[in-house]
């Protein structure tokens, strides 16, 4: 079963085509890893124009936990960070017959599991 994350991210409109440049980046360096490791991926924009939203159900969270560790992550998440006019908003969905351990591995508040950069990530 798999955990779904749900992530908002407000891009600043100026910033709008460097945001995407900088995703694009970041997606095809995960793409093997997003194919293996996910159960379902969506990535678009929301209701409002400069909302981002990516959606990702994670098979094992052990696994989404070590690719946020490395280094190439930390710093793709750095740049798209700076292109966002408030924290990134990221809601966790468990699975109908699946544990609550993820609520707490990722607590309401601050991110601890994510960089602290910009204007940083908020789990809700």
């Amino acid at each position: 079963m798999a955990n779904l994350f749900i992530s908002r991210w407000k891009i600043d409109p100026v910033k709008r085509e460097m945001f995407l440049k900088i995703f694009e980046e970041l997606y095809v360096s995960a793409k093997e890893l997003l194919d293996r490791e996910t159960t379902a991926i969506h990535y678009g924009w929301g209701r409002d124009a400069n909302e981002f939203v990516a959606i990702e159900a994670w098979k094992d969270e052990t696994v989404v936990s070590a690719l946020r560790q490395s280094e190439a992550f930390k710093d793709i998440f750095a740049k798209m960070m700076t292109c966002t006019t408030a924290p990134m908003q990221m809601e966790l969905i468990t699975d109908l017959p699946g544990d609550r351990s993820v609520f707490a591995t990722h607590p309401v508040g601050p991110s601890t599991v994510h960089p602290q950069v910009g204007h940083g990530t908020n789990f809700i």
